[in-house]
């Protein structure tokens, strides 16, 4: 189901579109992925990949994986959007493992909800339960879109490599402190679940980064008003590398791009030469 309007019913379509995702995926996670992946999706498994090909390839088991979506947005324009939320999976034995999921959803010229990404992270069992987010979102205020003058200027671009400068050069601390979004931020990464910018701060105070961001994807709404781009980070020794997913909103107090979400996973060391 999709709606192709810019307000309220936009973001109702988006999250009908995830909960009907989720319920088909509770009986073959497979067919529900391929009915849903846009032509072009990247999944991370573990590093940025091609969902179709990863899925296409991919063979359902006798496990159970369920999700909600807990958190959402939307650009201005009603036309690119995210979900995030906890998941689990449970085996046949009854064991299960925990975490959260991201989801960058589009909307396409047929006016239906389709995948752009789709990544997460695993973690233990949450000690408290995240309330669902129902469809209904009459509260909802679109974000403004950003002037012309700065999509001109490919703003929101520039406001992505600062940041990706910032952090190669200074640390992760002080590109979060420069272009992360006070109120909203969230930090995703393996082992522990999403957590706001003061904790993403703690955590990553001594962390520096050698080498580069190589995008392999980069997208945004029609308005600009949100972006993402998705990659591999690292030391050219191909030691200490990263799959990553960014997330970028226009915020109109401060006429600019800030950073809403973050995720990082940890890659196997390459052992090519």
């Amino acid at each position: 189901m999709g709606d192709c309007t810019a307000d309220t019913a936009a973001l109702r379509g988006m999250l009908e579109t995830e909960y009907e995702f989720g319920a088909r995926a509770r009986t073959a996670v497979r067919t529900a992925f391929l009915e849903y992946l846009a032509a072009d999706s990247l999944v991370l498994e573990p590093a940025p990949t091609p969902a179709r090909a990863f899925y296409e390839t991919k063979q359902d088991d006798s496990g159970k994986l369920e999700w909600y979506p807990a958190l959402a947005d939307l650009a201005g324009s009603g036309d690119l959007g995210f979900t995030t939320g906890p998941w689990v999976y449970t085996d046949a034995s009854g064991g299960r493992i925990h975490g959260h999921f991201l989801t960058i959803w589009k909307r396409d010229a047929a006016c239906r909800w389709r995948i752009e990404f789709d990544g997460g992270i695993s973690h233990a069992a949450p000690m408290n339960a995240e309330p669902p987010l129902a469809p209904d979102q009459s509260a909802y205020m679109a974000p403004g879109a950003p002037p012309q003058r700065l999509i001109a200027d490919d703003a929101a671009a520039q406001a992505i490599r600062d940041f990706q400068d910032t952090s190669r050069q200074d640390g992760f601390a002080p590109g979060l402190r420069t272009y992360a979004r006070t109120a909203d931020f969230r930090f995703f990464a393996d082992g522990d679940p999403p957590v706001d910018l003061a904790a993403a701060n703690r955590r990553l105070a001594d962390h520096t980064l050698p080498g580069s961001w190589m995008e392999d994807a980069w997208g945004r709404s029609s308005d600009s008003s949100l972006a993402y781009c998705v990659g591999v980070f690292g030391g050219v020794n191909r030691q200490s590398r990263y799959a990553y997913a960014q997330l970028w909103q226009y915020a109109p107090k401060v006429a600019n791009w800030g950073l809403r979400l973050l995720l990082i996973n940890p890659l196997a060391p390459s052992m090519s030469k």
